[in-house]
């Protein structure tokens, strides 16, 4: 958990008076693009995005083994931080096998046509000291739903642990349809932590 913004500068030499007149007021009304907060390097492998639930009142917990992800992010500069997210959810790993692949048909995250699931977040927005929102779309099987990550941050040095947890209705994602939700809960509880490098 980016659209890059970029500024220019057109400097005219010798252009006429009229032009450089509408140059000024384009200039006087248009929004300055924010500067870009830095880039932090995830290591995916001290990282962790996990999922509960359960099924038939029996509760299970799970991970996405691949993913990846790019951060942009300062306290001083959340106009310039982003967030995108790339998960396979064929590499669910809820500790059964039969589950995990059930997770990968048509009716739950449909592997076959659809690799990834997206979190792209434009907007972060600060809720208190050291915590924070990151706004933006989780899309999954092709359809973008608004979602809202509350999350925290501990910068050290160069270095940043960030956590969060939300809760997501599988329903509106399109996750599992024609299960009830006496047998499978509609609430699936998501957790995210990720150990960064400021690059």
């Amino acid at each position: 958990m980016r659209t890059l913004l970029i500024a220019f500068l057109i400097l005219g030499m010798g252009a006429p008076a009229f032009a450089q007149t509408a140059a000024a007021k384009a200039g006087a009304t248009a929004q300055t693009p924010a500067t870009l907060a830095p880039l932090w390097r995830v290591d995916t492998a001290n990282s962790s995005i996990g999922f509960a639930s359960s099924v038939d009142g029996t509760g299970f917990r799970g991970v996405f083994q691949r993913w990846s992800a790019g951060v942009r992010f300062d306290p001083a500069n959340l106009a310039g931080s982003s967030i995108r997210v790339i998960v396979e959810p064929a590499s669910a790993s809820s500790g059964l096998a039969d589950r995990d692949k059930t997770l990968q048909e048509a009716d739950w995250f449909d592997t076959a046509r659809h690799r990834q699931v997206v979190f792209q977040a434009n907007t972060i927005r600060s809720v208190g000291t050291g915590r924070y929102e990151a706004v933006g779309a989780l899309t999954v099987k092709g359809r973008a739903v608004p979602v809202t990550l509350p999350f925290t941050v501990t910068i050290t040095g160069s270095s940043a642990v960030a956590q969060g947890a939300l809760t997501l209705d599988r329903t509106q994602l399109g996750l599992g349809a024609a299960i009830p939700a006496d047998l499978v809960p509609a609430a699936v509880a998501v957790t995210v932590r990720v150990t960064a490098t400021r690059m």
